[in-house]
């Protein structure tokens, strides 16, 4: 039962990750590329990346730009271990057959300029994060937006009388 229920999850997902004329899944790389790269060979190896994608639709992508990473990332090298504290992020979204998703993680696996990456399955359209709405008037341009001044209460003169009253009906 429970595998019926995700089955047809992953129906619906992956229904409602392609449009009504392409029924082939769409899937996003976000890839790192080591910084060692001269900034004209990065084009070469995004390149090289599009061209292992074979026939699949590109739908978008991003040209990778230098990046700090959060932490140090170490990685096996020439004898050896190799630290990047920066890399080249981008990404390429694209639409193609499930079966083609395993030879392209053993192509990106086996490229010694990307320094890692992520393949995930996704939707075609894109989500654009929620703006925030700007007010603006012009009745105040220009000036100090000023806290008004309290008002100072009096204090009323009370008698004993009146006192013990309202303290008896608290009381009571």
């Amino acid at each position: 039962m429970a595998d019926e229920s995700r089955s047809a999850q992953a129906e619906q997902s992956q229904a409602s990750s392609t449009p009504s004329g392409d029924s082939r899944p769409v899937y996003e790389i976000g890839y790192h590329l080591v910084p060692t790269l001269a900034e004209d060979k990065v084009q070469a190896e995004v390149a090289k990346i599009r061209k292992m994608l074979g026939n699949a639709e590109i739908i978008t992508d991003e040209t990778p730009r230098k990046m700090t990473l959060s932490y140090v990332v170490e990685r096996p090298g020439a004898g050896r271990r190799e630290k990047y504290g920066e890399a080249y992020f981008g990404f390429i979204k694209f639409a193609i057959d499930k079966e083609h998703i395993n030879e392209i993680e053993q192509k990106l696996r086996a490229m010694r300029e990307v320094l890692r990456y992520l393949l995930i399955q996704t939707v075609r359209e894109e989500i654009a994060p929620t703006r925030r709405a700007v007010f603006t008037s012009d009745r105040l341009e220009g000036e100090t937006i000023k806290k008004p001044a309290a008002v100072e209460e009096k204090a009323a003169e009370v008698s004993e009388e009146e006192l013990d009253k309202s303290i008896d009906a608290i009381v009571a």
